[in-house]
């Protein structure tokens, strides 16, 4: 269970001196169909910020589904209320859990005659995990831009949770979205500015975090905080070979300015927990340091709010 020590003001309560702020809707289920007919099933946490709302989109680890997340989804939607009333108030995040396909409800597609087909996970080959990059990750996107046109978020503070697979998944589209060249007419890729990595590998059934980690965009424009369980040898030097990388970029801030320039943060408890059971573990406070790193890279900055006009 995901515990979130912030300090509220009571249940209902607003900090005196700030505005009440608006209840955020219900979750809901949504589907989104990729381009070879998948259909994703996702958890939708929509805010109640508009155009200022901060977008998350969550990606689970192999053999999990959405459904490990919300809690923090949840938190992060509807943040408590600071007590104090000097305190900024936290605006509601817009989150998005997905099932990635052969998970969860993300278990069938639609043939091109119209035929149902079923997914096996036991079966995916390496392009299969790649198609969650080419295909999964485009109809997320697909969706946000068109609750970023509709005023509901600002998809240019995007930010994305990645764990173990989901983790792999993320740094490699985060690459990807840097990667599209700039359109005259609207704004494209260059969105996800926060990368949250929950027990990522090296390499994951061909999922590989060397060219991303080559790309200069990821390396110096993207904030990042990881998580892993040190006692796990593998993983650890999965990890340690990534923060060889980015710490060249990342170097530590004055210490009378780290609050607002410490863009890359690391954690390794000793233990052998990973992933989403070390996010959801009350020993480590995981959710608790994403919380507040997703508040200081992408709540407190100021990303300007642009329509896309998806065709």
């Amino acid at each position: 269970m995901i515990v979130l020590s912030l300090l509220v003001a009571g249940k209902g309560a607003t900090a005196v001196g700030q505005p009440a702020r608006a209840k955020a809707p219900p979750p809901v289920e949504v589907t989104l169909t990729t381009k070879d007919g998948v259909q994703l099933q996702a958890t939708y946490y929509a805010s109640s910020a508009g155009q200022q709302a901060v977008p998350v989109v969550m990606l689970h680890d192999v053999n999990e589904t959405r459904s490990v997340f919300d809690p923090l989804a949840r938190a992060l939607q509807n943040p408590p209320v600071p007590a104090s009333p000097v305190a900024p108030q936290i605006a509601s995040r817009a989150v998005l859990a997905v099932d990635l396909r052969g998970h969860g409800g993300s278990k069938s597609a639609q043939s091109t005659n119209g035929s149902k087909v079923e997914l096996d996970l036991s079966r995916f080959q390496q392009e299969d995990f790649r198609a969650m990059v080419d295909l999964d990750m485009e109809a997320v996107r697909s969706f946000l831009v068109g609750e970023n046109d509709a005023g509901k978020l600002n998809l240019n503070s995007l930010g994305l949770v990645g764990s173990g697979l989901g983790a792999n998944v993320a740094m490699i589209w985060a690459a990807k979205d840097w990667a599209a060249p700039p359109l005259p007419v609207r704004k494209q890729g260059q969105d996800v500015k926060a990368l949250v990595l929950l027990s990522p590998r090296w390499n994951f059934n061909g999922l590989m975090l060397r060219e991303p980690l080559r790309f200069p965009p990821i390396q110096r424009d993207v904030s990042v905080l990881l998580a892993y369980g040190a006692n796990d040898k593998a993983i650890t030097k999965d990890c340690q070979d990534i923060i060889k990388i980015l710490s060249k970029h990342h170097p530590e801030p004055p210490a009378d300015r780290v609050e607002q320039l410490k863009d890359f943060f690391v954690y390794a408890p000793e233990t052998n927990l990973q992933g989403t059971k070390l996010l959801t573990s009350d020993a480590f406070g995981i959710g608790q340091k994403i919380f507040n790193f997703l508040e200081a890279r992408l709540g407190r900055q100021a990303f300007p709010y642009s329509v896309r006009k998806y065709p």
